[in-house]
């Protein structure tokens, strides 16, 4: 076989193996970041539920205190009366 078409294969077959490298590689990273995206979306989505939810209770501890204040003032003004 003619040495200049013996480099000229191989110098193809390690391009097309360079290609094919980078093809999977750009792959791999889209993937990668694909996956990161959709946890951190979840991540934010679990990070508002979980404030709804606080927001929720806040709101039940202050109707909770407003009881309890009014119950202990109908008290004071019980023991006052006698």
């Amino acid at each position: 076989m003619d040495p200049l078409l013996m480099v000229g294969a191989w110098s193809a077959a390690i391009l097309s193996i360079a290609a094919a490298l980078r093809g999977l590689y750009t792959l791999f990273l889209k993937a990668v970041k694909a996956a990161i995206r959709e946890e951190m979306a979840r991540v934010w989505t679990d990070q508002d539920h979980i404030e709804q939810r606080l927001t929720a209770l806040e709101v039940a501890l202050a109707y909770v205190r407003e009881q309890v204040d009014i119950l202990t003032k109908m008290m004071q003004a019980h023991i006052e009366d006698k």
